[in-house]
């Protein structure tokens, strides 16, 4: 086995001292979303787990509509979950 190379001063990263490079372009901050209406719950109501599998596609799907859209996983269910108890009983 022969001698590692040593490392220049420019390519060793110290934790704290990180830089973007000079060339790179801002990130525009997504709009705050919306305060949720009727998707708050009642005060003192207790938060409970909910676990269940689905299929990787659909998880990822979710995950990206809920990001894109500024929501959490939960409140895109409990809309999801409104809107289908809405519709049924129509």
């Amino acid at each position: 086995m022969g001698k590692k190379p040593e490392l220049s001063a420019g390519l060793v990263a110290i934790k704290g001292n990180a830089a973007p490079a000079p060339d790179m372009p801002t990130r525009a901050s997504p709009p705050p979303a919306p305060a949720p209406a009727a998707q708050e719950r009642p005060q003192g109501e207790a938060i409970e787990p909910l676990n269940f599998k689905v299929p990787a596609r659909f998880r990822r799907e979710f995950k990206t509509y809920a990001a894109a859209h500024g929501m959490k996983l939960n409140e895109l269910l409990q809309r999801s979950f409104e809107a289908y108890r809405k519709q049924q009983n129509d």
